[in-house]
């Protein structure tokens, strides 16, 4: 499995994944808290508005990042994210429009998609034939409910894509050894997801251990992704604190992580 590859440029750190670098027709990358003006909690490259944060901050934080990961000129394009499966095409949703949703797929040359993390995990998806691109927010509840399957087909419905053609990179997230939840958190998992108990392991006392990461893994392997076009996990953002903002970590407020694909113009 291709793992992803720290990168720096003026000061600010990111990283990119091989499976999509090689792709001649888009710009990548996630981001990491290194490199940003940023204080305190936020401290330094915060991407996401949060209260107590200097909005001022976070635009020249952005900034640092697009110039940074190489972003071609061009609207980017961002949701409210709800921790659920609804899945967006980007170049139907207005620079006005408020739109809500977990997912955001285009083919639009100069159009790019992000989502925001602290945790959850982000996934980035290109057709290399059709020439589409997704970025996804996997939270506990959106990779429950199948936000990457939904991804996928809404792909193919809107492009032609076909999954065998599809290369993912999954982002920093909460790793499997460091994400417990209550019992409570299992039977969407169970109703759904027949392995589950692949990405899942038993702590005692109702309590047990999520591994997001692999969930997200495997269901993009049953929708049909090649499994050596699938990126291994990213790094944990709970366990490196210097380098990523982590929700479960440090609690509210905190900073965002962003995610970003763009297509070439």
């Amino acid at each position: 499995m291709n793992s992803l590859e720290r990168q720096e440029s003026g000061g600010v750190e990111f990283l990119s994944s091989p499976l999509l670098e090689e792709l001649g027709f888009l710009r990548h990358g996630f981001s990491t808290r290194r490199g940003g003006t940023s204080e305190g909690r936020f401290r330094s490259l915060n991407l996401g508005r949060a209260r107590g944060e200097v909005p001022e901050n976070v635009a020249e934080n952005r900034r640092r990042f697009f110039d940074a990961a190489d972003f071609p000129p061009g609207r980017l394009v961002e949701v409210k994210q709800v921790h659920g499966c609804d899945v967006l095409v980007a170049e139907r949703i207005s620079p006005e429009e408020k739109a809500r949703g977990d997912a955001l797929v285009t083919n639009v040359p100069g159009l790019g998609v992000a989502v925001q993390t602290a945790d959850c995990i982000p996934v980035l998806i290109a057709d290399t034939r059709k020439m589409a691109v997704a970025a996804v927010h996997g939270g506990r509840k959106g990779v429950a409910g199948g936000v990457l399957p939904a991804t996928i087909e809404r792909m193919k419905e809107e492009y032609g894509c076909d999954p065998v053609d599809m290369r993912a990179a999954l982002g920093p997230a909460i790793s499997g050894g460091c994400y417990e939840v209550g019992e409570e958190c299992l039977p969407p998992f169970r109703e759904r997801h027949h392995n589950w108990r692949e990405f899942t392991t038993p702590l005692g006392r109702d309590k047990w251990l999520l591994d997001l990461p692999q969930a997200a893994r495997l269901q993009l392997i049953s929708a049909g992704i090649p499994e050596n076009r699938i990126g291994a996990p990213g790094p944990c953002t709970y366990s490196e604190s210097s380098t990523f903002f982590s929700y479960r970590r440090d609690g509210p407020p905190t900073g965002r992580l962003l995610s970003a694909i763009w297509i070439r113009a």
